[in-house]
């Protein structure tokens, strides 16, 4: 992940997107959509799945999300959110980074990064 969020200030801004709703939701995919944009404009974007958010790294659920990670986008879901909805154990994307609540706070409070939680 760290290749994704090099760099130190002054530098271009690290994205962080961190999507808390699920496959199901009545929302669309506008985050998502937003940030397969600013992987293909060059920026370095994370998005982080965490509550319902999770299920949507489970392989196939989600074409825009195919389609941020073919732009470059890193994706990361939290451990916990997975172990509460009983799917810890099935099989990820296979570029995804299973992540703890710690670390999304270290990335939150880093330097140059514009966090938006959904």
């Amino acid at each position: 992940m760290n290749d994704a969020w090099s760099g130190g200030r002054g530098e271009t801004p690290r994205i962080l997107l961190i999507e808390s709703h699920g496959p199901c939701a009545p929302v669309d995919a506008g985050l998502r959509r937003d940030a397969t944009a600013q992987a293909r404009a060059g920026y370095p974007v994370l998005m982080y799945l965490v509550e319902d958010g999770c299920l949507l790294a489970r392989p196939g659920t989600d074409e825009e999300l195919d389609r941020f990670e073919a732009a470059g986008g890193r994706l990361a879901v939290d451990r916990f959110s997975l172990v509460q909805r009983g799917i810890g154990h099935l099989p990820l994307r296979p570029r995804a980074k299973v992540s703890d609540m710690d670390e999304l706070a270290g990335w939150i409070t880093g330097p140059d990064v514009r966090a938006v939680w959904h």
